[in-house]
């Protein structure tokens, strides 16, 4: 990273609010989110990991679900509780070790995994595998592609933020869970869209 530029971290921090405003009106996820919980129980206790300000957090708290939310920036914390008081949040990073928050279902990564280099993607996929219950369910939702953006750097008020933004083809994703998980489908496909949804099962 360039000496004085900010990070990812800082970056979701900054734009927090902004994320709001666009998404907690925009229910283009909800037909997604439906299909997922198709292959999951009655009620289920789902993760959103990555969750950011809450929205889909509060759609799937709205589909039935146990949902707790989790994400390293405290502004889009800040802003999922506020929004959201009956859903349960944490502040904490991904590849960390968030087991203490219990065993679930599902797991709902909507553009989580890519903030990630293929690196850092086992040690993800491990840290999701060990929350999931016997045979649960991962939702994944990534762009399309490989290598990290090409335009990674962004101005806001005057400040360089370097947001991390990678590509994922559905190859690399099994690739690098393999052993955790196994591929199960892509869900409600586009053809028109780089945005992919893919479903996965714990081994």
């Amino acid at each position: 990273m360039i000496m004085g530029v900010k990070n990812t971290k800082d970056f979701y921090n900054k734009t927090a609010s902004q994320w709001a405003d666009k998404w907690y009106d925009d229910e283009s996820m909800l037909p997604c989110l439906r299909e997922f919980f198709n292959f999951l129980p009655v009620n289920p206790r789902v993760l959103d990991l990555c969750c950011g300000a809450g929205y889909e957090s509060m759609r799937m708290h709205r589909l039935g679900s146990q949902v707790i939310g989790l994400d390293f920036s405290e502004e889009s914390i800040r802003i999922a509780r506020e929004h959201n008081p009956e859903i349960d949040f944490h502040i904490d990073d991904m590849l960390n070790d968030y087991s203490h928050i219990g065993k679930f279902d599902g797991v709902a990564a909507i553009a989580a995994l890519v903030n990630l280099a293929n690196s850092q993607l086992k040690q993800a996929f491990q840290m999701i595998y060990n929350v999931l219950k016997e045979n649960g369910i991962l939702l994944v939702v990534v762009q399309d592609g490989t290598g990290k953006r090409e335009q990674s750097h962004t101005t806001i008020d005057g400040d360089i933020y370097e947001r991390d933004f990678f590509y994922h083809t559905a190859d690399e994703l099994i690739q690098h869970s393999r052993g955790l998980f196994e591929f199960v489908t892509e869900i409600n496909p586009d053809v028109n869209s780089r945005w992919k949804n893919y479903i996965f099962s714990k081994l």
